[in-house]
């Protein structure tokens, strides 16, 4: 009898084991106000089998992409507790150490339930990682959301751009879906779309961070655009401004476009920096001081500046000093000479970067940024390149910025006058295109920044044309066939149109402008295109401009290429002539095939490959993943010896976003080959 009651005992005890239950918590960390990455920590603390409510938890989360992270728990059957977030900016956490609870997500704690789960797996939906409400429940939603729309959430991190002022700027957004480009829910080309401040973590984060320096908001895209994708760029206006001024107008347009693959699906896009601007460290102990001296004639002569304006000096950008310094320039007697000494400013006299600096006009209570391009600058970043530069070497130098030249490192500030014509002015718009001739004539590729219309040889001028584009021009049209097919944009040099002299290589065209009509300033911005290409220069480089309105007509000369005059370097634009050779042949060859690193590398989205060739034939340039496989083929044409440049933007042959990893990207010429890595990064 007892031998039969120790077999129903057993077998009660094998029915009322327990199973164990596979549960997959996902996290959304866009809403926590703190600079977290893929590096950084996510915990599960709480009641729940084997997690603590303290840094020993062993429940980490693992980052799968962006602001989305997500771990799997094993816990038994039947389990009714607690638990909540905690995120900490730092990788690795353990109890005990000094940021232990620094990160905590405000609110209730979150429950979990189990005793009515009959299965061994279950995945919990999203849950967003309580910055945003303080009593939030658990699976609040912290946009608004609707049948007809999908919810798409931007962040950028303004810390990096130096100048920014939450009192003088608004941050916002520019974009569309990426099938017909037009309005897309609140997201439009223009006008922009404004952002919010965010507000600091219920707890005050996990490190010692400004919350102040993340602006987002929340684009609801029309499902009609679920997989058609997202492409947006930030910009800054100066407050009060109309948020559908032009983009020569802003307090800052970026050069920097993000692209996004959609599903339709909720999401939120990972932070950026604004304009890829990360705020610089700084190591120095050399105190100087330092004289600044702006000759404002050139800028008075181009209606930019007028005496009764005031004009600033700010020096040490881009962690060149140990602090960025701001101060008025006092003008010099009678003269258009102004100056300032910076006292006490802390620098590295044995940093061979230099100190940044730039000078910034103040008219009205509104600052306008000067327009100059260092053409000097090497690197990749179009914010230092819009800076000026000087090496300090010693106590009390002064730096003189007064050259009078287009191209030179220290020439006279100019700047844009956005105030209103004050009368109807007709302005004939004269391009002198012999620098595009010559820089072909030399060996040298017009490079399509936006398209495949690459210009290298004279007869495609001939026949081709030039367009003008911009603002200055009623607006941006698409590069390509649109622009070369709108006649009111095209240039003439048959002795219309304001042109003067037939078949003489200056080209023009002619634009009305008033008080009262769409585009009323007295600055104007504008680029010229070979056949309507983007062709004239790099991307962002546009010509700016102001018009003289004192009088009823105004002649606006320009020269191909002023934009970037050391990539035309065969081209004189002070004296507008050509730099003096005895031949093209002594100026192009000997060329030798070889293929340059791409740049920037690593790079997002897009990257630019240069490469040199020794004789005429065909050329392909394609690139390949890892695994050999071809990705995209970027160039199969028959050339002449010369250097050439070609734009890659991360698309493969089917047009579809490229993934983060290695490719290589091979040259072939004839009988020879050259193949380089390069990564692209997300």
């Amino acid at each position: 009898m007892r031998f039969f009651t120790t077999i129903i005992l057993s077998l009660m005890l094998i029915v009322s084991v327990s199973a164990d239950v596979n549960v997959t918590f996902r996290a959304n960390t866009a809403f926590v106000p703190d600079i977290l990455n893929a590096e950084s920590s996510v915990q599960l603390r709480g009641s729940l089998p084997t997690l603590t409510w303290d840094g020993g938890s062993p429940v980490i989360f693992t980052n799968v992409g962006g602001d989305y992270w997500e771990v799997t728990v094993t816990l038994p059957d039947s389990t009714v507790g607690v638990y909540k977030h905690y995120t900490n900016s730092q990788p690795g956490i353990a109890a005990g150490v000094e940021w232990e609870h620094a990160g905590w997500e405000a609110g209730a704690d979150r429950p979990l339930d189990l005793s009515t789960f009959s299965g061994t797996d279950t995945t919990l939906p999203l849950q967003y990682v309580n910055g945003f409400n303080g009593d939030a429940t658990q699976f609040e939603v912290p946009f608004e959301t609707n049948d007809s729309t999908y919810a798409f959430h931007i962040r950028v991190n303004m810390a990096g751009w130096e100048d920014f002022n939450p009192e003088n700027h608004v941050v916002a957004i520019r974009g569309s879906n990426m099938s017909d480009w037009g309005q897309t829910g609140e997201l439009s080309w223009g006008p922009s779309f404004p952002l919010t401040v965010e507000a600091p973590h219920a707890n005050g984060g996990s490190q010692n961070y400004n919350a102040a320096n993340f602006y987002s908001g929340t684009v609801h895209v029309p499902n009609t655009y679920a997989d058609a994708g997202v492409q947006f760029k930030f910009v800054v206006h100066n407050t009060g401004a109309d948020l559908g001024e032009d983009w020569g107008l802003m307090a800052y347009n970026t050069s920097v476009d993000y692209p996004n693959a959609t599903t339709g699906a909720d999401t939120t896009v990972y932070w950026k920096w604004f304009d890829n601007l990360e705020p610089a460290g700084f190591s120095g102990a050399d105190t100087v001081d330092v004289t600044f001296q702006a000759d404002l004639t050139k800028a008075i002569a181009g209606n930019g500046f007028s005496i009764g304006d005031s004009i600033i000096v700010r020096a040490g950008y881009f962690g060149t000093a140990e602090e960025v310094m701001s101060l008025g320039l006092v003008r010099q007697g009678f003269s258009n000479v102004y100056a300032v000494t910076v006292e006490d400013m802390v620098v590295d006299l044995n940093n061979a970067t230099g100190l940044y600096y730039q000078y910034y006009k103040s008219s009205g209570g509104v600052e306008f940024r000067e327009v100059y391009f260092n053409f000097a600058y090497e690197g990749n970043n179009n914010s230092e390149a819009e800076r000026r530069n000087i090496v300090l070497t010693a106590d009390g130098q002064v730096i003189a910025d007064d050259m009078d030249s287009n191209v030179d490192s220290r020439r006279q500030p100019v700047f844009q006058n956005t105030g209103i014509l004050s009368q109807n002015v007709e302005v004939t718009y004269t391009l002198d295109l012999r620098p595009a001739y010559w820089h072909v004539l030399n060996g040298k590729t017009l490079t399509d920044g936006q398209g495949g219309l690459h210009i290298t040889n004279h007869e495609q001028i001939d026949t081709m044309g030039v367009s003008m584009n911009g603002p200055a021009t009623g607006g941006w049209t698409s590069w390509g066939g649109e622009l070369h097919n709108t006649e009111a944009k095209q240039l003439w040099d048959d002795g219309t149109h304001g042109d003067m002299v037939a078949d003489d290589s200056v080209y023009a065209v002619i634009f009305t402008y008033g008080p009262d009509s769409t585009q009323n300033t007295i600055g104007q911005e504008f680029k010229f295109g070979i056949g309507g290409g983007d062709n004239e220069s790099g991307y962002g480089l546009n010509h700016i401009e102001n018009i003289d309105d004192a009088q009823a007509t105004f002649t606006m000369a320009n020269s191909w290429g002023s934009i970037n005059p050391v990539f035309y370097g065969w081209w004189d634009y002070d004296t507008n002539t050509p730099l003096a050779v005895t031949s093209v042949d002594d100026v192009v060859g000997p060329y030798a095939f070889q293929l340059e690193q791409n740049y920037p590398n690593p790079f997002n989205p897009t990257t630019t490959i240069d490469f040199t060739v020794a004789s005429a034939g065909k050329v392909e340039l394609v690139v390949y993943n890892a695994l050999g496989q071809e990705v995209r083929h970027l160039a199969s044409s028959n050339v002449t010896p010369g250097a050439y440049s070609v734009n890659w933007n991360g698309l493969d042959n089917a047009g579809l976003r490229v993934s983060s990893g290695l490719y290589i990207y091979k040259i072939t010429n004839g009988t020879q080959s050259i193949s380089k890595k390069m990564l692209m990064l997300k």
